[in-house]
Formats: C-alpha cells, structure tokens, sequence
C-alpha cells in the first residue's frame, strides 16, 4: 500500500509540471519569457548551447521605458480595448520589439494606432550579434505593402 501511494504522487508531481506543444524533433523548445532552451524527449540529454537570459538593463521593457522617456511619451497605456502601448507619444502608437519579433510588430503597432487614433510606430531592437538582417525583411514588407508604419531603430 506504501508502494502504491508513493507511486501514485510521483505521478501526481510529474504530470503537474508537465507541459504540452511546440517541441522540435529532439524533443526540446525554447521558452520564450525566459530565452532559455529546455527538452522533454531529448534522445540526448546534454545540451549543446544554452541562450543567457536576458539581464534587466538589456531587456525589451527596459529599453522600451527608457527610449520612451526620452520622447515624453507614456508607457504601458491601456487602450479602449484593454491592449497595452508600449510607448504613446503625441504622434506615435508605438510596439518595442526586438529585431526577431519584428512580424507580430507589425500587427500590434497597426493595432495600436487605430485603437488611439496616432500613427503606428516600431522601435525596433537590433542586436549587434545577429546575423540576420531584420532591419530589411521589416522596410521591405512595409514599402511593399506600403503600410502606414514609422519606424525606429535602437541597437542593444
């Protein structure tokens, strides 16, 4: 009867941390809040490179606050359907995302500008070390689409 209740929590316990989705082949995904990368199924259980979460004075809502403050706009306001600005300005609904998330900006900003009726705006955060040019995929679909975006870039 002891086997059996222990059993029966060990279960319990691994099934409440558990979580279900997004694995690639190995098994493994990256968690996105964090910026760390982890594996359920792995068929290797060692990890060959693990991404540093990102520190405060480096992160989207830090740099956001900061470049914000700068223009004398309000962060983190509330629009009349509950979304929140990054930074409104006088002029600018603005999304602040870094370079890899510029589709989703995309979105968010044209959102943001209709619900306070301002122009819609990117702040885009470039990271040096990427060898990836966001900056273009991001101007190139606006000029092609001509969407009504303005955009700013800041380099982390």
């Amino acid at each position: 009867m002891k086997k059996l209740t222990i059993l029966i929590a060990m279960l319990m316990s691994t099934s409440a941390w558990s979580h279900g989705g997004g694995l690639n082949k190995d098994g493994c995904h990256n968690e996105r809040k964090t910026g760390g990368y982890h594996c359920h199924r792995a068929k290797n259980p060692v990890i060959p490179s693990i991404p540093q979460q990102r520190t405060y004075n480096d992160s989207e809502k830090s740099i956001n606050i900061s470049w914000c403050a700068s223009r004398g706009g309000i962060t983190e306001f509330r629009t009349k359907y509950g979304t929140l600005v990054d930074c409104l300005t006088k002029e600018y609904a603005i999304e602040a995302e870094f370079g890899s998330n510029w589709k989703e900006a995309i979105g968010q900003s044209l959102h943001y500008a209709e619900s306070t009726n301002k122009k819609a705006g990117i702040l885009l955060i470039k990271d040096k070390k990427s060898k990836i040019d966001y900056v273009g995929q991001l101007k190139r679909v606006i000029k092609e689409f001509e969407l009504p975006i303005t955009l700013f870039l800041i380099d982390k």
